[in-house]
């Protein structure tokens, strides 16, 4: 977390290097104190930087591991599975000759019958 302070500080320190010289080219009777300024100011950016340089030896980033830790790591890994791949069923053939079932004949229903249904509604 201090680092990136640090790394900002710098950045800031930049930007207010930037605005004095452009201080002393509008304004050329201050030139003095914006000299000091600039003399503070790229003091505490090279003490920033240096700061900086220093947390990346002292606590390399985590992105760059030693090699020899990342073959040791590669060495190690299991290998992933992999899934069985899921083999589409064959339809059952099919016959070209269609079955036709065979279906019971109805039996055809007298007319007394079909008169005996039309009773219920008679009163």
């Amino acid at each position: 977390m201090a680092k990136q302070q640090f790394k900002s500080q710098a950045d800031i320190c930049k930007k207010s290097l930037d605005i004095l010289h452009k201080a002393i080219e509008m304004d050329p009777g201050n030139a003095e104190e914006y000299q000091a300024g600039i003399a503070y100011t790229e003091d505490v950016m090279k003490a920033s930087n240096a700061i900086v340089k220093a947390f990346d030896v002292v606590e390399p980033p985590k992105s760059a591991a030693p090699k020899d830790k990342t073959e040791d790591a590669a060495k190690e890994e299991k290998p992933k599975r992999t899934r069985k791949t899921k083999t589409a069923k064959e339809p059952a053939p099919v016959d070209s000759k269609p079955t036709i079932e065979e279906t019971q004949p109805t039996a055809e229903s007298s007319v007394e019958e079909n008169s005996n249904i039309f009773s219920m509604f008679d009163d």
